[in-house]
């Protein structure tokens, strides 16, 4: 009876894991490379497989105001497509992360990164919060126009005393500083940095670690292209058939 009873219980985990299988195939397709293409409110991004165990890939759905987003890993997408792919197709907005593991610290979904870069991510569909930041950064860039640049091409500002954080702008274009794109790069207090930006219902952004503030260092200014260089190599793995820019106009 025993051999009886665990035999049924082995054949019924096979249907159930056959099952989990096929649904997964049908409501996520894969790239010839084996990546998980997974459909972000129409925009296609392409994850390589992780380890359950040192989960790197998040996933935001947003809610109805008053609760917060829904939040969840890659392998949880992949065990429960139907319901996750769905959201992720049809929420007013929905994002995903990917960054460095403690064993590849200079590596995400395969790339390279340059020292410091932990994280990326793209959000699609309404993002309140970049689109309540662009004035913001519309002031500061109006403010580093008369800024004397630092020999990597940086405007400094303390965006807020209070807090200890401080805005770069980099103009792309020296000679057209009012009208010309331009980076710009947050930074807080204890030495993490990132820049973003949204567009046409797209935001990109990189998160970078620059220097250990609390002890009295400085921010690796110097550092700041080849880590934008590197994260963007990372957004453009990720986003099928799409280019990133991460300049203001």
């Amino acid at each position: 009876m025993h051999r009886i009873w665990k035999a049924t219980v082995l054949a019924l985990l096979a249907a159930t894991s056959s099952i989990s299988i096929a649904l997964c195939e049908e409501a996520i397709k894969r790239a010839p490379d084996g990546r998980y293409l997974v459909d972000l409110n129409g925009v296609i991004v392409a994850l390589p497989e992780e380890d359950p165990k040192d989960r790197q890939t998040g996933f935001y759905i947003s809610t109805p105001p008053g609760r917060s987003p829904i939040h969840f890993y890659l392998d949880d997408l992949l065990h429960d497509p139907e319901r996750l792919a769905l959201r992720l197709r049809s929420s007013e907005w929905s994002s995903v992360s990917v960054g460095s593991s403690s064993d590849h610290p200079r590596e995400i979904i395969g790339i390279t990164v340059a020292r410091g870069v932990n994280r990326v991510g793209i959000l699609v569909g309404v993002d309140k919060n970049c689109e309540s930041w662009l004035a913001g950064w519309s002031r500061l860039r109006a403010a580093a126009v008369d800024l004397a640049p630092d020999q990597y091409g940086w405007t400094r500002q303390e965006f807020s005393k209070s807090t200890g954080e401080t805005m770069f702008i980099r103009f792309l274009d020296e000679g057209d500083r009012r009208t010309g794109r331009y980076y710009a790069v947050h930074c807080a207090f204890n030495g993490g940095c990132s820049t973003r930006a949204c567009r046409n219902g797209l935001t990109a952004w990189i998160a970078f670690y620059s220097s250990d503030k609390p002890r009295g260092e400085d921010y690796s200014v110097r550092e700041f292209d080849e880590q934008i260089a590197s994260g963007k190599s990372v957004l453009e793995r990720l986003l099928v058939d799409r280019s990133v820019d991460l300049s203001h106009p």
